[in-house]
């Protein structure tokens, strides 16, 4: 690693954040932070000097991902998709060290136990596990006239590794989860479903799934969620999924 280089944005997606590791690790600098756009404080100041906001492309984060794999290994690559879900300090920069490391060292970094880093990231990424199996058996859903509706609170982002038990569930045809510490939306209406960061659309402190319920399904039922398609998307033979997309 190089001198301390760049502040680097990014729009909150895994993608978006594998687009701006790209670019750091293209820069041959070390970034001096890499960011959610949403978390910096529009009031500082000083929080945009020498600040790259990075778009996001599904071809470079499929660049990014596909290489990670091929130069140390499937284990390595799936911790980097699973420890981007935990809510760990320094996550994402803790992430760029092993996604270097991982380009330059190969897949031994995986099993580096003497690696502080690494005994971190992978202890987040058992409690991410542990929470989303805890959540999975205590999912509480109230029944709305049209559809079912739960709440969650989880300190990491579970939604993504709980999704499909969620959907496999038969007793409700329609369904809403909403994760209201992550503002992220699972939904399952008409046969089709979908997991949306809603943090950009304005709701209110729900004190419980009936209030969800009351202001988000007319939204989920009437489509009226603008979502948005990253570049790229549509394309087929993708060797990464979008955890969530956007909505407003």
């Amino acid at each position: 690693m190089s001198v301390q280089g760049n502040k680097y944005t990014y729009d909150g997606t895994f993608e978006g954040y594998l687009c701006a590791v790209l670019a750091v690790l293209r820069s041959g600098r070390v970034p001096a932070m890499i960011s959610d756009r949403k978390m910096m404080d529009v009031g500082d100041e000083f929080a945009f000097t020498d600040t790259i906001n990075i778009q996001t492309s599904l071809k470079d984060a499929q660049y990014l991902y596909s290489m990670i794999s091929s130069r140390s290994s499937a284990e390595v690559q799936q911790m980097t998709a699973d420890y981007f879900l935990t809510d760990s300090a320094g996550r994402e920069i803790n992430l760029y060290k092993m996604i270097f490391c991982s380009l330059k060292y190969g897949a031994r970094v995986a099993d580096d136990y003497s690696s502080e880093l690494m005994n971190g990231i992978q202890m987040a990424i058992r409690d991410l596990y542990r929470e989303a199996q805890q959540l999975l058996r205590e999912l509480d859903f109230y029944l709305g006239e049209e559809a079912a509706s739960c709440m969650i609170n989880p300190t990491n982002s579970v939604l993504p590794i709980i999704r499909k038990s969620i959907l496999n569930r038969r007793e409700f045809d329609d369904l809403i989860v909403f994760d209201k510490r992550h503002h992220l939306l699972l939904e399952r209406f008409a046969g089709q479903n979908m997991l949306l960061d809603i943090s950009e659309f304005p709701t209110p402190e729900f004190k419980n799934p009936k209030e969800a319920y009351d202001c988000l399904w007319p939204f989920v039922r009437d489509r009226r969620f603008d979502v948005r398609v990253i570049p790229g998307q549509k394309k087929s033979g993708s060797t990464i999924e979008p955890l969530w997309l956007k909505a407003s």
